[in-house]
């Protein structure tokens, strides 16, 4: 894996690689309000997204973090694929969760290392937001479509939403640094280049968060 499919900023990758970082990252979830009402929202809609694709062979979860969600995915299938680009993310997944029908490895999402569609179903959450340029957000879809072989579960800033709508007001007058968005409509249509149909593309909260969560499946 090369520097240069590192998917954030050296300083950012350098903190989340930490174990100081790693442990920070996921005590955020158990004491911040807001990191506790959005894992409640993922959640739920991974619950309802599954109920639509029933139970899988296999699931790759990338980037997996600490494992937050690790045990839900698990529920819905045979083997769960738990990868990050950090070793002490991977580290402390496999620590609190062992290794009973899941494997664990580091990659970067830019450059998965595994063979087209040689997993059943992707999820990707909470990276896109970081990586800094366009080339690289479209990058990370199309990895995710690749590997995938029946449906990508993926999250992303949309430009559309209120949230970056006001930042953008915030980018003119007070020369905030813009959000690392998508648009929605070119979200669609790497998704039918790749031969997948968007069933779900559903906000995280329409007040308060840019993110989307959305579904494609395969055709």
């Amino acid at each position: 894996m090369t520097h240069m499919h590192a998917p954030m900023q050296p300083s950012k990758l350098q903190n989340y690689n930490s174990t100081r970082g790693a442990e920070a990252y996921k005590s955020d979830y158990r004491r911040k309000l807001h990191r506790k009402l959005s894992d409640k929202r993922e959640r739920a809609l991974l619950t309802r997204y599954f109920a639509e694709l029933g139970h899988q062979g296999t699931i790759l979860d990338l980037p997996c973090g600490h494992g937050r969600l690790s045990d839900l995915l698990k529920k819905h299938c045979d083997r769960l694929i738990e990868a990050d680009w950090s070793f002490t993310m991977v580290s402390l997944n496999h620590k609190d969760h062992g290794t009973d029908l899941r494997n664990y490895f580091r990659a970067s999402a830019l450059e998965v290392p595994l063979p087209d569609q040689s997993v059943d179903v992707v999820v990707s959450f909470r990276l896109s937001h970081h990586l800094e340029t366009q080339a690289l957000r479209e990058r990370h879809l199309r990895e995710l479509f690749r590997v995938a072989k029946k449906a990508v579960i993926v999250t992303w800033f949309s430009a559309s939403s209120l949230k970056n709508m006001l930042r953008q007001v915030r980018v003119v007058l007070a020369g905030k640094k813009p959000k690392n968005v998508l648009r929605n409509q070119r979200v669609r249509e790497m998704a039918e280049a790749a031969g997948f149909a968007q069933r779900h593309a559903v906000p995280l909260f329409w007040l308060g968060s840019g993110h989307v969560l959305g579904m494609f499946v395969r055709k």
